[in-house]
Protein backbone atom coordinates (compact mmCIF):
# COMPACT_ATOMS: atom_id res chain seq x y z
CA UNK A 1 0.00 0.00 0.00
CA UNK A 2 1.75 3.55 -1.33
CA UNK A 3 1.20 6.31 1.30
CA UNK A 4 1.79 9.96 0.49
CA UNK A 5 4.14 11.82 2.32
CA UNK A 6 5.01 15.71 2.23
CA UNK A 7 8.77 16.73 2.38
CA UNK A 8 10.20 20.32 2.28
CA UNK A 9 13.26 21.06 0.30
CA UNK A 10 15.21 24.27 0.05
CA UNK A 11 14.52 26.34 -2.88
CA UNK A 12 17.77 25.66 -4.61
CA UNK A 13 16.67 22.07 -4.37
CA UNK A 14 13.34 22.41 -5.79
CA UNK A 15 14.15 24.45 -8.37
CA UNK A 16 16.71 21.54 -9.43
CA UNK A 17 14.16 18.87 -9.04
CA UNK A 18 11.92 20.80 -11.24
CA UNK A 19 14.30 20.86 -14.00
CA UNK A 20 14.25 17.01 -13.99
CA UNK A 21 10.51 16.70 -13.79
CA UNK A 22 11.01 19.06 -16.73
CA UNK A 23 13.56 17.00 -18.47
CA UNK A 24 11.81 13.53 -18.01
CA UNK A 25 8.67 14.82 -18.69
CA UNK A 26 7.35 13.11 -15.15
CA UNK A 27 5.58 15.06 -12.61
CA UNK A 28 7.62 16.64 -10.08
CA UNK A 29 5.67 14.49 -7.21
CA UNK A 30 7.15 11.30 -9.12
CA UNK A 31 10.86 12.30 -10.17
CA UNK A 32 10.86 13.17 -5.80
CA UNK A 33 9.57 9.59 -4.82
CA UNK A 34 12.14 7.82 -7.11
CA UNK A 35 15.19 9.93 -5.31
CA UNK A 36 13.75 9.03 -1.75
CA UNK A 37 12.90 5.57 -2.65
CA UNK A 38 16.57 5.40 -4.34
CA UNK A 39 18.01 7.17 -0.82
CA UNK A 40 16.18 4.75 1.45
CA UNK A 41 17.37 1.68 -1.00
CA UNK A 42 21.06 2.62 -0.47
CA UNK A 43 20.49 3.41 3.53
CA UNK A 44 19.32 -0.57 3.75
CA UNK A 45 16.47 -2.23 5.92
CA UNK A 46 17.37 -0.79 9.12
CA UNK A 47 18.39 -4.05 10.71
CA UNK A 48 21.65 -5.28 11.64
CA UNK A 49 24.53 -4.01 9.34
CA UNK A 50 22.47 -0.71 8.94
CA UNK A 51 23.88 2.83 9.43
CA UNK A 52 23.91 4.71 12.23
CA UNK A 53 23.31 8.07 12.48
CA UNK A 54 26.81 9.22 12.55
CA UNK A 55 27.18 7.17 9.55
CA UNK A 56 24.21 9.30 7.93
CA UNK A 57 25.05 12.50 9.04
CA UNK A 58 28.87 11.67 7.31
CA UNK A 59 27.48 11.20 4.35
CA UNK A 60 25.29 14.10 3.88
CA UNK A 61 28.33 15.97 5.16
CA UNK A 62 29.59 18.22 2.64
CA UNK A 63 33.01 18.38 4.38
CA UNK A 64 35.39 16.06 1.83
CA UNK A 65 38.68 18.19 1.73
CA UNK A 66 41.84 16.98 0.35
CA UNK A 67 44.75 16.77 3.13
CA UNK A 68 45.80 20.36 4.91
CA UNK A 69 42.51 22.10 3.70
CA UNK A 70 41.11 23.90 6.28
CA UNK A 71 37.54 23.41 7.75
CA UNK A 72 35.12 25.67 5.16
CA UNK A 73 34.38 27.94 8.54
CA UNK A 74 37.96 28.35 8.75
CA UNK A 75 39.91 30.97 6.10
CA UNK A 76 42.46 29.11 3.85
CA UNK A 77 45.78 29.33 4.71
CA UNK A 78 47.40 32.16 2.69
CA UNK A 79 43.97 34.46 3.37
CA UNK A 80 41.54 34.34 1.00
CA UNK A 81 39.59 37.74 -0.17
CA UNK A 82 36.56 36.01 -1.60
CA UNK A 83 36.02 33.62 1.55
CA UNK A 84 36.39 36.73 4.18
CA UNK A 85 33.65 38.91 2.04
CA UNK A 86 31.18 36.23 2.33
CA UNK A 87 32.04 34.95 5.77
CA UNK A 88 31.66 38.83 6.57
CA UNK A 89 28.41 38.70 5.27
CA UNK A 90 26.92 35.29 6.71
CA UNK A 91 28.11 36.97 9.88
CA UNK A 92 26.31 40.62 9.61
CA UNK A 93 23.25 38.46 8.64
CA UNK A 94 23.83 35.54 11.66
CA UNK A 95 23.97 38.85 14.00
CA UNK A 96 20.50 40.62 12.32
CA UNK A 97 18.94 36.72 12.99
CA UNK A 98 20.11 36.57 16.40
CA UNK A 99 20.63 40.08 17.73
CA UNK A 100 20.29 39.47 21.75
CA UNK A 101 22.41 36.06 21.58
CA UNK A 102 25.17 38.42 19.98
CA UNK A 103 24.52 41.76 21.61
CA UNK A 104 27.71 41.22 23.47
CA UNK A 105 30.01 41.31 20.79
CA UNK A 106 32.49 44.48 20.80
CA UNK A 107 34.82 45.91 17.72
CA UNK A 108 37.28 44.15 16.65
CA UNK A 109 36.31 41.06 17.28
CA UNK A 110 37.44 40.03 14.27
CA UNK A 111 41.28 40.21 16.08
CA UNK A 112 41.07 37.32 18.60
CA UNK A 113 40.71 34.02 16.84
CA UNK A 114 38.31 32.33 19.67
CA UNK A 115 35.19 35.15 18.62
CA UNK A 116 36.27 35.01 14.53
CA UNK A 117 36.69 31.06 15.02
CA UNK A 118 33.27 30.48 16.99
CA UNK A 119 31.48 33.12 14.98
CA UNK A 120 32.23 31.66 11.28
CA UNK A 121 31.50 27.89 13.23
CA UNK A 122 28.13 29.37 13.94
CA UNK A 123 27.34 31.21 10.47
CA UNK A 124 28.61 27.89 8.89
CA UNK A 125 26.59 25.90 10.94
CA UNK A 126 23.43 28.11 10.51
CA UNK A 127 23.61 27.78 6.24
CA UNK A 128 23.70 23.97 6.73
CA UNK A 129 20.66 24.15 8.94
CA UNK A 130 19.24 26.51 6.85
CA UNK A 131 19.78 24.61 3.72
CA UNK A 132 19.68 20.75 4.46
CA UNK A 133 18.94 20.10 8.23
CA UNK A 134 16.63 17.57 8.16
CA UNK A 135 16.59 16.86 12.36
CA UNK A 136 14.71 18.79 14.86
CA UNK A 137 17.68 17.98 17.60
CA UNK A 138 20.05 19.73 15.36
CA UNK A 139 18.43 23.08 15.07
CA UNK A 140 17.96 22.72 18.78
CA UNK A 141 21.57 22.34 19.24
CA UNK A 142 22.67 25.22 17.09
CA UNK A 143 20.27 27.37 19.37
CA UNK A 144 21.74 26.06 22.38
CA UNK A 145 25.28 26.63 21.35
CA UNK A 146 24.79 30.41 19.99
CA UNK A 147 22.79 31.45 23.61
CA UNK A 148 26.18 29.74 25.26
CA UNK A 149 27.97 31.93 23.04
CA UNK A 150 26.10 35.37 23.76
CA UNK A 151 26.40 34.10 27.46
CA UNK A 152 29.76 33.50 26.91
CA UNK A 153 30.53 37.11 25.20
CA UNK A 154 27.87 39.15 28.27
CA UNK A 155 30.51 37.63 30.40
CA UNK A 156 33.16 39.68 29.22
CA UNK A 157 32.14 42.89 29.92
CA UNK A 158 32.96 45.81 28.22
CA UNK A 159 31.11 49.22 27.55
CA UNK A 160 28.01 49.83 25.63
CA UNK A 161 30.19 52.41 23.33
CA UNK A 162 32.38 49.25 22.09
CA UNK A 163 29.32 47.90 21.09
CA UNK A 164 29.41 45.83 17.38
CA UNK A 165 27.55 47.64 14.93
CA UNK A 166 26.85 45.47 12.08
CA UNK A 167 27.84 46.94 8.45
CA UNK A 168 30.59 47.02 6.09
CA UNK A 169 33.86 45.40 6.92
CA UNK A 170 36.72 47.48 8.49
CA UNK A 171 40.09 48.05 5.92
CA UNK A 172 41.82 45.42 7.94
CA UNK A 173 39.54 42.76 7.26
CA UNK A 174 39.75 42.93 3.49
Amino acid sequence: MDRRVRITLPEPLVRRLEGMAEDADEPVSRVAAQFVRQGLDELGTGGEGSPTRRDLLARRSPQTRSPGERAPWLEPYGGDREWRSRMWGEIVALHGRYPTQLAGLKQGWWTRAAHLESLCALAYWRRLLDDAAYDPCEELSFQLHIADFGHKLSQEGGSVTQAWTPGAPPDEWV
